[in-house]
């Protein structure tokens, strides 16, 4: 019997946290914890529709910017699950930003 799940680590163990989760035959994938991403090729970082945070600390938070910058254009729905105040981390990581260019590039975010 062939597995429904493959999973690895984003980085190696001294790296930053973060899960790959890919449900195969269904183009679709979890991740957890969102630290240094760069070792995921766009193309999975827009599989992981669902992606679940431990907390905020920057080791675990710091991928938010490649997702969403993979993410923007697509008119995808990236859910986040994670700890109370992650609303008020998303909010903070998009005021961050200059929104001037942004015009019909879809996007929904959910926070949960």
């Amino acid at each position: 019997m062939n597995p429904s799940f493959s999973s690895y680590l984003v980085n190696d163990v001294f790296g930053d946290p973060g899960v790959y989760v890919e449900i195969r035959w269904s183009r679709r994938a979890l991740l957890f914890d969102l630290g240094q991403n760069d070792a995921l090729e766009p193309t999975r970082l827009l599989r992981a529709t669902d992606i679940f945070i431990s907390h905020t600390h920057m080791d675990h938070f710091i991928g938010f910017d490649a997702v969403l910058r993979v993410a923007l254009g697509r008119g995808k729905t990236l859910r986040l699950f994670g700890p109370p105040g992650l609303i008020d981390n998303v909010q903070g990581k998009l005021r961050g930003y200059t929104w001037n260019l942004v015009d019909g590039y879809p996007l929904s975010i959910e926070v949960h």
